[in-house]
């Protein structure tokens, strides 16, 4: 495995396994890399353990962590990111930490956002939002959020939120979710410290 480092350009690996890469701009293709920075990344049919940059997209591929401005998935996973815009395609994420999501025939364990999230055709196991989250046609097992807009054929186990627009089949309300605070309570602050573990 080789180490390569440019200041300035365009770096494409392909068919080989590299240690580190930066540069202004990384394409991974065949490949695998241990840890990648660059302002641009685009990892296809490729893995990579780390990656830094402000964008980042992901096409058949995986990683381990990611920290970018924005991140797009299509057709692959990531266990743990951090960033301000994430999209996720027909693929999958752990935990994500980010501003603004949009799943569309996705799977996600954990979403943090500070911002929106609108899932379709996707399911994640819990969703906390402090803005809105869209539904249409997809699945949470813990639901908080400010406002929560549902289309058809969506359900949710536990729903918190300030508002709800539209038909939600939630197991357990507003009202029944009271009774089930003290084992949220756990849940979530497990979420913030692995939040501050892998994110911080």
């Amino acid at each position: 495995m080789a180490n390569t480092t440019v200041d300035e350009g365009q770096i494409t690996i392909n068919g080989q396994s590299v240690n580190n890469i930066q540069a202004n701009s990384v394409t991974v293709r065949h490949a695998s890399a241990r840890d990648v920075r660059a302002d641009s990344v685009l990892i296809s049919q490729a893995g990579a353990e780390s990656v830094q940059a402000q964008s980042v997209e992901i096409r058949q591929g995986g990683t381990q962590t990611v920290r970018a401005d924005s991140l797009t998935v299509r057709q692959g996973g990531v266990l743990q990111a951090k960033t301000q815009n994430f999209s996720l395609s027909q693929g999958g994420v752990v935990m994500v930490d980010t501003q603004e999501a949009s799943l569309n025939t996705a799977s996600a364990g954990v979403v943090l956002s500070s911002g929106n999230v609108t899932l379709d055709q996707s399911n994640s196991k819990v969703l906390v939002a402090r803005g809105e989250v869209t539904m249409d046609q997809s699945n949470t097992g813990v639901l908080l959020a400010r406002d929560v807009k549902t289309g058809d054929n969506s359900g949710v186990l536990l729903l918190i939120a300030g508002r709800v627009d539209g038909n939600v089949k939630a197991v357990f309300g507003p009202t029944a979710g009271a009774a089930f605070g003290a084992a949220f309570a756990v849940v979530f602050s497990l979420i913030l410290w692995a939040r501050h573990r892998f994110f911080s």
